[in-house]
C-alpha cells in the first residue's frame, strides 16, 4: 500500500511539474545581453560613446553629442517576425526622449517612446516596423545601428541590462511579467463607418502637432441616435476627441454643433455653441451632458477606446431659424472630425485657415450620414355616404334606360 501511495505522490508531482512548465513564459526568440552589446557594438563608430561592461549591464556615457549611436560590426539577424522589442534601462537624464533601433546604419528606424528618467531600472517597449519609418523591417528583420540616447541634451549617461525581440506584444509582457494592456471595447466589424485622423491627413489649428497620434471614429446611424466609438491612440488624459455636427446643412452660415469627449478613468461628454432638444444650454466653452449620454471608455496599451450613444434630440437645434425643422434619419447629417490634442487642434477637414468657424468656413459639408427621407404617398379618395348613394342612383337609372332601349328594339322587330 505504501509503495502504492509513494508512486501516486510520485506521478502527482510529475504532473505538477510538467503543469507549471506548460504555463511558464517562453523565452525571447532573440536575446542580447549586456555583455552581447558590449562585444557586438563598435565603439569606434562614434568616439563620443564611452562603453563600460559592469555587473550585468553596459553603461553608455557620452560627452559632447546631442543624438549619440553606435553601429554593430555586423548586422544582428532578429528575424522578421520578431517586431517586439523590450529594453530593460536606466537613466537620471530627463532630456532622453526615446532609444532608437535602425534596420540599416542610417534611416528608417523604430523608437522605444515614454522614457522615465528617475535613476532607477524600467522596461521600454519598440515595434520595430513602427517609428521614423513605419514597415521597413518587412522584409529585413536586421538590426545595425543603435541609438541608445536620442533627444536634444548633452552629456549623458544610461544603463542597459539586456534587450530582447519577441514574436508579439503578448509574448514579451510574459516573459517580462508585465499585465497586458487591458482589451478594448471596439470590434470593428460592428460599424458601418470608420474615419482616421494621423499624420498622412491631419490639419492643424492652434499649432497642433499630430505626431504619432492616431484617432479611429466609427459610427453606427441607428433609430433612437449615432452610436460613436473612438480609438484614441497616442493621445494622454484630458486632451479631447471631438466632433463637428451640421444638421440637414441649416447651420451653414453659423458655427457647427461642437460635441468633446474629454479623455480619462470616466468620459466627459460636452455640447458647445447652440441649444437643443437634449439640453437647453449654448455654452460656447461646453455644457456638460455625460449624464444623458449613454457611454463607455477604457484605457489601453498608449491610449484609450470609448462608446457613446448620442440621442437624436441632440440634433434638434433650437436657437438657430428653421434649425429644429430636421427631421433625425430623414434629412443629412453633416459632420467633421477633430481633436484637441500634441499641443494644439487638429482636423481631418479641407480646411487648414481656421479663421472662420462657421459650418460654410470650415467647409463643414464633407462627410454625412445620408437620411432616408418619409415616402410620399397619395391620398386616397373613399366616397362619401352621400357620394355613393347618387352615383348608385346613376348607375341604376343608365341600366333601367339601356334596358327600355332594349326592349324597344325587341318590340320593332
Amino acid at each position: 500500500m505504501k509503495k502504492i501511495i509513494t508512486v501516486a505522490l510520485a506521478m502527482i508531482m510529475v504532473l505538477s511539474l510538467c503543469t507549471i512548465s506548460a504555463f511558464a513564459a517562453e523565452g525571447p526568440a532573440f536575446l542580447e545581453t549586456a555583455e552581447d552589446l558590449y562585444d557586438d557594438l563598435d565603439s569606434a563608430s562614434n568616439q563620443t560613446v564611452t562603453m563600460t561592461l559592469e555587473d550585468g549591464y553596459v553603461n553608455f556615457t557620452v560627452a559632447g553629442n546631442n543624438d549619440p549611436w553606435l553601429v554593430f560590426k555586423e548586422p544582428l539577424p532578429i528575424g522578421e517576425a520578431n517586431k517586439y522589442a523590450v529594453i530593460k534601462y536606466r537613466t537620471s537624464n530627463s532630456e532622453v526622449q526615446s532609444i532608437d533601433f535602425y534596420i540599416a546604419v542610417a534611416e528608417p528606424h523604430a523608437l522605444a517612446k515614454n522614457i522615465v528618467a528617475d535613476g532607477e531600472w524600467h522596461l521600454a517597449y519598440a515595434v520595430m516596423d513602427e517609428g521614423g519609418d513605419a514597415n521597413k523591417w518587412t522584409g529585413n528583420g536586421t538590426w545595425a545601428r543603435f541609438d541608445m540616447m536620442a533627444g536634444t541634451g548633452t552629456d549623458w549617461a544610461i544603463d542597459v541590462a539586456w534587450i530582447a525581440f519577441f514574436a508579439d506584444e503578448a509574448a514579451a509582457k510574459a516573459y517580462t511579467g508585465e499585465a497586458a494592456a487591458p482589451a478594448g471595447i471596439i470590434n470593428d466589424n460592428d460599424y458601418e463607418v470608420s474615419y482616421t485622423i494621423d499624420k498622412t491627413n491631419a490639419t492643424s489649428w492652434a499649432n497642433g502637432q499630430i505626431g504619432d497620434i492616431s484617432v479611429t471614429y466609427f459610427f453606427n446611424v441607428e433609430d433612437d441616435g449615432l452610436s460613436v466609438a473612438v480609438r484614441a491612440l497616442g493621445v494622454k488624459d484630458g486632451e479631447m476627441v471631438q466632433l463637428n455636427f451640421n444638421p440637414g446643412n441649416k447651420l451653414w452660415e453659423v458655427p457647427g454643433q461642437f460635441i468633446s469627449f474629454k479623455l480619462g478613468d470616466a468620459l466627459t461628454v460636452l455640447q458647445h455653441n447652440h441649444k437643443n432638444g437634449l439640453l437647453d444650454n449654448d455654452s460656447a466653452g461646453g455644457a456638460d451632458i455625460t449624464d444623458k449620454v449613454a457611454n463607455q471608455i477604457v484605457k489601453i496599451d498608449n491610449g484609450y477606446e470609448f462608446k457613446a450613444k448620442l440621442p437624436k434630440a441632440l440634433f434638434t437645434i433650437t436657437d438657430v431659424e428653421g434649425a429644429s425643422d430636421f427631421v433625425y434619419g430623414q434629412d443629412d447629417l453633416y459632420f467633421g472630425m477633430f481633436l484637441v490634442a500634441g499641443g494644439g487642434g487638429l482636423s481631418n477637414q479641407q480646411n487648414t485657415d481656421y479663421t472662420d468657424w462657421t459650418c460654410k468656413g470650415l467647409a463643414l459639408n464633407q462627410y454625412k450620414f445620408a437620411g432616408t427621407p418619409a415616402p410620399v404617398t397619395e391620398p386616397e379618395t373613399v366616397p362619401q355616404t352621400g357620394d355613393a348613394a347618387v352615383a348608385m342612383f346613376a348607375v341604376i337609372a343608365v341600366l333601367a334606360m339601356g334596358a327600355a332601349v332594349v326592349f324597344m328594339k325587341k318590340k320593332a322587330f
